[in-house]
């Protein structure tokens, strides 16, 4: 997947959609959580979030956490993006990668191992199911204890009181990253030289691209909502 930044330093408002995303491929994954179609014609970023009623502050966020490695939006960005629209986007993330991103890649990898000995492929499937469990347990944890402690910050249901849970948050975030490198890292060194070559390429595709994907969807979390998070805590008026 073609992701240029020298063309675009950042997003803006007034770039066209369809430049943004033919140097920006990674992109087009962003467009199903926010329920923006594709055929938006010559229109603008800003046309194209007006037309589908979404937040334009948001798009803009995700989308540069999305290009640039180094990217870290300031108060003053954060300030700008309505934070329950963050959680949703998140949400629609976990969506996403369960009901397509897994069952694609499982697909695929059952066909890859169907003819491999039962050896390598117990240990195959198993290591990618451990990796799923990881993944699930991670989006529950969120969608139990850290998004409803975001909106009941919002809300101003609870005192600005410390989430004790957040180091634990950060923490998983790394293990589900290192898991799913070591899993590559095995399908190269041993997937059997019987298999078809385009098959395992093909593969390996899907995967690296789940995996590229899930990282910036960690980075969203670590450089949007912690920061959120530890703000409202410290009472910075977002």
């Amino acid at each position: 997947m073609r992701n240029n930044s020298d063309s675009f330093t950042l997003v803006s408002a007034t770039m066209k959609m369809a430049d943004v995303l033919s140097h920006h491929n990674n992109i087009l994954n962003l467009l199903p959580r926010l329920g923006i179609p594709l055929g938006f014609g010559e229109s603008t970023v800003k046309q194209v979030c007006a037309d589908n009623k979404v937040s334009l502050p948001l798009f803009l966020l995700i989308c540069n956490v999305y290009i640039q490695d180094e990217y870290l939006p300031d108060i003053e960005e954060l300030r700008q993006c309505p934070m329950e629209e963050i959680v949703n986007y998140l949400k629609a993330s976990h969506e996403d990668y369960l009901e397509y991103s897994f069952p694609h890649i499982e697909d695929h990898l059952a066909d890859v191992v169907r003819d491999w000995s039962e050896k390598y492929r117990i240990s195959i499937t198993s290591f990618f199911s451990e990796y799923k469990k990881e993944v699930v347990s991670h989006f529950q944890f969120e969608e139990d204890e850290v998004f409803p402690y975001v909106h009941s910050l919002i809300q101003h249901n609870l005192t600005k009181k410390g989430f004790n849970k957040l180091g634990l948050f950060e923490k998983q975030h790394g293990n589900i990253e290192d898991k799913l490198r070591d899993f590559t890292s095995l399908l190269i060194k041993y997937i059997p030289a019987d298999v078809s070559q385009r098959q395992r390429i093909d593969m390996l595709i899907d995967i690296y691209s789940l995996s590229e994907d899930i990282e910036k969807h960690a980075t969203i979390e670590e450089k949007i909502l912690i920061p959120y998070i530890k703000a409202l805590m410290n009472d910075e008026n977002l």
